[in-house]
């Protein structure tokens, strides 16, 4: 499995290494547990603010939560790997149970930073409040820490008189030797620089008063970062153990586990695909949102307050969608489909792409704006502005569509971490230049893209409409563990009991139905990787091919394949449930899955498949937990 993961070759377009995000995730108990606060760090912030001699602003009877967590799923894109990134193809997105990214935020006492090359900070003037924050990654063994500095007037803290008098807010690391993580500190900029925009200055600052703690005491906001384990291959766990690559054994792992380090004491980090940064982004996104009180997000377990109801939660998702996809595209340097991030907010849907041109001048004008900046990220008041129009979508410029979807009851989803051969950098670059290439020539223009755009219509139609009908519902649910999961597609095609066809919804009715999609599949796969061998792209690589083919063999598959734009480290499955197994905790279709899979690691050392626990989560998108 390499570290770069499927989610990071495709959606962004150019080379992206995604190294931010793996630097963050849970922390030790020793680092939670109430931390001494370094006194050089508690002198320079409180320098600041006995030197303050403008009027402070009144904290408003508004009422905050004390600690906040929400979390956003992984995904898989079974459908529209590279046609995605054109509007309006379609992309198929299943969200990822099991696999979700959690943050959690309350006040507490601040990180001690005394040992980590002494305290940097801002020379901010009277104007200004300057807010210690700490991000928690322990699955990295990584803390970050940093000064969150505000105007509270509105005017620029820094007396040069090159400066444009803008900036009115900042993000500074709080030690000389810090790690920079892009995902982390700029979505914490532009979080924060819509909240202050959003609530309002007063509000805004009162909410870093109003902490519940003694009022004496300094405070730090304190982000805890945790990422469920099928985000990172879990293969050396495993080993450690002595357990087998089951689904199973994958699933007795205990929770949180840290990434693995190098004889150098180095962080090793190898993803699965599952979209870590999208989720990631998004899970903080939602989290300061809520935390700070900007808007309401569904709860885990789906319960609704009495003042807080269904369209209050949706204009909450929205809110968060366009933030999140703002945030991760500043994060990336670029602006990709979208496509993780609207799965990392709604769950499992059919989408399609929002227009560059929404975001993109935007994300330019503060690139421009930080390029001189040597430590540190900062946001001008006309920044905050447009972000503050961008995100609530004043001019209605998004034109992303959403259509949700799920499995129905009876199909179910399995990944794995495939560890064998190597990617190629640009995947996406390379197809999309070999596309142009060929429309300009006229050789063989259109050739695969047309016919897999209408493979991913035809799998979009089947799981949207067809699949939710009742008949087929009924009939899945009735005769799919005992009779068609216990039967291989080819011999779905042969009825078998004697009634197997008299009626909509018989056996042979729902088996007819689940060949259509994966006849579906299998075209796209065919033109997948013939659009990837002509344009020198291993999209599904042999190695994958074989994989799949295998897999496809069992009884119970309707199909499988490489998700996303492709690669050596990733596959799908999608099946019928057989009859539970392991209290329930499995099905006898998703054992013979792992058990192939295994078989085939042990026949061949250079490739290792490891099932991930993840199931199908339908509409299960970003949620807040009680």
């Amino acid at each position: 499995m390499g570290s770069s993961g499927v989610d990071a070759s495709f959606d962004d377009v150019a080379d992206e290494d995604e190294e931010a995000d793996t630097e963050l995730d849970n922390v030790t108990p020793e680092a939670i547990a109430a931390p001494e606060v370094a006194e050089d760090a508690v002198a320079a912030v409180d320098t600041t603010t006995a030197a303050t001699t403008v009027q402070q602003p009144q904290s408003p009877p508004h009422t905050f939560p004390e600690m906040v967590s929400v979390s956003a799923p992984g995904k898989a894109l079974v459908a529209g790997g590279y046609l995605v990134l054109e509007s309006p193809n379609p992309g198929v997105v299943l969200a990822a149970d099991g696999c979700r990214f959690h943050t959690t935020i309350m006040f507490r006492q601040p990180c001690n930073t005394s040992k980590e090359g002494g305290v940097i900070g801002n020379s901010i003037n009277a104007t200004w409040e300057s807010v210690p924050l700490d991000v928690y990654s322990p699955q990295f063994d990584k803390i970050f820490c940093y000064y969150l500095s505000y105007s509270l007037t509105g005017e620029d803290g820094n007396d040069d008189d090159d400066d444009d008098g803008e900036d009115v807010l900042r993000l500074q690391p709080r030690t000389a030797s810090y790690e920079p993580n892009k995902f982390v500190e700029r979505t914490l900029l532009l979080a924060f620089g819509y909240l202050r925009q959003s609530l309002g200055k007063e509000l805004f600052h009162s909410r870093f008063r109003q902490h519940g703690l003694n009022s004496n005491e300094r405070v730090a906001l304190a982000i805890k970062l945790r990422a469920d384990n099928d985000f990172y291959s879990q293969i050396n766990h495993l080993k450690q153990r002595g357990l087998d690559l089951t689904p199973q054994d994958v699933e007795s792992l205990e929770p949180f586990l840290p990434c693995p380090k190098d004889s150098e004491g180095m962080v090793i980090v190898n993803k699965t695909g599952m979209g870590s940064s999208a989720a990631l982004v998004t899970s903080i996104v939602g989290a300061l949102l809520q935390f700070f009180g900007a808007s309401s997000l569904p709860m885990i377990d789906g319960e609704m307050t009495e003042t807080v109801g269904q369209e209050n939660q949706e204009e909450g998702l929205r809110i968060a969608h366009n933030l999140a996809q703002i945030c991760h595209c500043y994060a990336q340097g670029k602006v990709g489909s979208g496509f993780d991030v609207s799965s990392a907010v709604f769950g499992s849907h059919v989408y399609t792409r929002f227009s560059k041109g929404v975001i993109n001048k935007f994300i330019e004008d503060v690139e421009v704006r930080n390029e001189t900046l040597k430590d540190g990220l900062s946001l001008a008041e006309t920044d905050s502005s447009q972000l503050f129009e961008l995100v609530t979508d004043i001019d209605k410029k998004w034109d992303c569509t959403v259509q949700p979807i799920n499995l129905p009851e009876g199909l179910e989803l399995l990944m794995a971490d495939v560890c064998g051969g190597s990617e190629s950098p640009s995947m996406a670059r390379k197809i999309l230049e070999w596309k142009k290439k060929n429309r300009e020539t006229g050789f063989l223009s259109g050739y695969y893209w047309k016919d897999l755009k209408r493979c991913n219509k035809k799998i979009a139609s089947l799981l949207s409409d067809q699949y939710t009908k009742k008949p087929f519902c009924d009939g899945l649910v009735r005769d799919g563990p005992l009779i068609i999961a216990s039967r291989t597609a080819e011999q779905w095609k042969k009825p078998m009991p004697s009634t197997w066809h008299e009626f909509d919804g018989s056996s042979w009715d729902v088996a007819m139905q689940l060949l259509d999609l994966r006849m579906a599949f299998l075209e796209s796969r065919q033109n997948l990787k013939g659009m990837g061998t002509a344009a020198g792209v291993p999209v599904e690589p042999d190695s994958q091919t074989t994989l799949a083919d295998a897999t496809m063999k069992l009884p119970g598959v309707v199909a499988a394949g490489v998700p996303g734009a492709g690669g050596y480290d990733a596959l799908f499955v999608i099946y019928v449930k057989g009859p539970p197994t392991n209290g329930g905790k499995s099905d006898q279709v998703r054992d013979d899955i792992g058990n192939l899979w295994r078989a085939l690691s042990n026949q061949d050392n250079s490739t290792v498949v490891c099932p991930l626990s993840v199931r199908a989560a339908g509409s299960g998108g970003l949620c807040a937990s009680s």
